[in-house]
């Protein structure tokens, strides 16, 4: 146990980078830093096509060049300059700086996030043949990046509540996490965890990268994945990016969002587990077809929440988010059948692809998510740091609740029709215990 906590610590690193970016960096360019909400829309979903061309280039590279330190590992090392330096120059950014510089600075920690996480990624889908096993990892990953969001978010809450710290220094103060985080996690993967040994010959016929991805992308089982994936990513990033709105505009409950987004990481905590049992007892399927409906069901009861009262906020988020994680968690695990179904039949490692593209997959749907949601807050009339008019309450609760809710029905509807399971269950062992 204490091994695959080491392994999944970089997911904290993941955690540190994705919910400022999501929740908190948009409302700090825009408050804090001056940009136009439109600006910030657009600055989202060009760092997201940015990543798009960079995870599978890594991903394949870290299949295909065999080094005698392995395949994943030089990666992971070359990733922290990129992100120490992309952060402090993001997280840090004072008023004044243009959209261009600030862009750049983007790009760097996003590249630098990249060659950490999607070579770690790989890594974890690679280390069982075992079809449950497969699960008990992804969902180990899952339960750490809860475990460590409340770490990510006590300095910022601690400063909230006691009203002493804007929106800059909550956004330092994530900025340090991250700093510590990435050298730290990196560390302790490469001195503890033993990487799988390396077939250079089997390396060596990894196809280029645009053969290899369309021929992933032929296998239907494997698309089935990524399109219920995108849905999830898409409905999240939109719901992620209104929720500081949707709790300060929407309800009127002050600056209380930081705090309230505890209730989603300490409920993923007991919930994980859970979902991970129902897994073993009817099937990744099943189980999926579950979350997804829990999405469909819940999610609209928020429209019905009181304006001024948190207490039945806070009920609607321990409920509601009793299903966080477990979508992420056996989607995953049904891409790792799919990586280990491949690596059997052509003896080549190409988990790292495989990462890559339901993460390249996540990020155009959170591109699409986070982009289209504040666009459609502008063009209500809404102007963060200003009073929201009726017109705009209405669109922020909206856009908090529909996407999610119509992602559940979508993915409810293909889970009925198809089934993502890539292989019988296999005999093996985890090599991290």
């Amino acid at each position: 146990m204490v091994r695959l906590a080491i392994f999944s610590s970089p997911v904290l690193v993941f955690q540190a980078l994705e919910l400022p970016w999501r929740v908190f960096l948009p409302v700090f360019f825009s408050e804090t830093l001056g940009l136009q909400l439109a600006v910030v829309a657009a600055l989202m979903m060009w760092i997201r096509l940015f990543d798009m061309v960079a995870d599978p280039l890594v991903g394949w590279a870290s299949d295909r060049f065999a080094t005698p330190w392995g395949l994943r590992r030089p990666w992971m090392i070359a990733s922290v300059p990129l992100i120490l330096l992309g952060t402090w120059q993001t997280f840090f950014a004072a008023p004044g700086i243009d959209i261009w510089t600030l862009a750049s600075w983007c790009v760097v920690m996003h590249l630098g996030y990249t060659m950490l996480m999607v070579p770690h990624g790989g890594w974890g889908l690679e280390v069982s043949g075992d079809y449950h096993e497969r699960t008990r990892i992804m969902g180990a990953k899952v339960w750490f990046a809860a475990a460590g969001m409340p770490f990510i978010l006590l300095l910022p809450t601690i400063l909230e509540s006691f009203g002493r710290a804007g929106r800059a220094a909550q956004i330092g103060a994530m900025g340090w996490v991250l700093i510590l985080l990435s050298p730290v996690s990196v560390a302790l993967v490469l001195r503890f965890i033993p990487e799988p040994p390396v077939d250079r010959a089997a390396a060596r016929r990894v196809a280029n990268p645009l053969r290899q991805f369309w021929a992933m992308l032929r296998d239907r089982t494997l698309l089935t994945i990524l399109i219920l994936y995108g849905l999830i990513g898409l409905a999240d990033a939109a719901s992620a990016g209104t929720f500081i709105f949707f709790v300060e505009q929407g309800l009127g409950l002050g600056r209380a969002a930081s705090a309230l987004m505890l209730i989603q990481a300490l409920v993923a905590l007991v919930s994980v587990p859970v979902w991970a049992a129902v897994s073993r007892r009817i099937g990744k399927r099943g189980a999926l077809a579950a979350v997804f409906a829990w999405h469909a069901v819940l999610s609209p009861v928020a429209l019905l929440l009181p304006v001024g009262q948190v207490m039945p906020l806070v009920l609607f988020l321990i409920v509601r988010n009793f299903s966080w994680g477990a979508d992420y968690m056996l989607l995953r695990a049904l891409v790792a059948d799919v990586s280990g179904r491949d690596a059997e039949t052509s003896g080549e490692r190409k988990s790292g692809s495989y990462y890559a593209m339901f993460n390249v997959t996540l990020k155009l749907a959170a591109a699409l998510g986070i982009g289209a949601a504040l666009w459609l807050l502008a063009q209500a009339g809404f102007v963060p740091g200003a009073p929201a008019g009726e017109a705009a309450v209405t669109a922020i609760r909206l856009i908090y609740v529909l996407p999610t809710c119509l992602a559940g029905l979508l993915g409810l509807a293909i889970l009925m029709r198809s089934t993502p399971e890539a292989a019988p269950p296999l005999a093996g062992r985890a090599a991290i215990a």
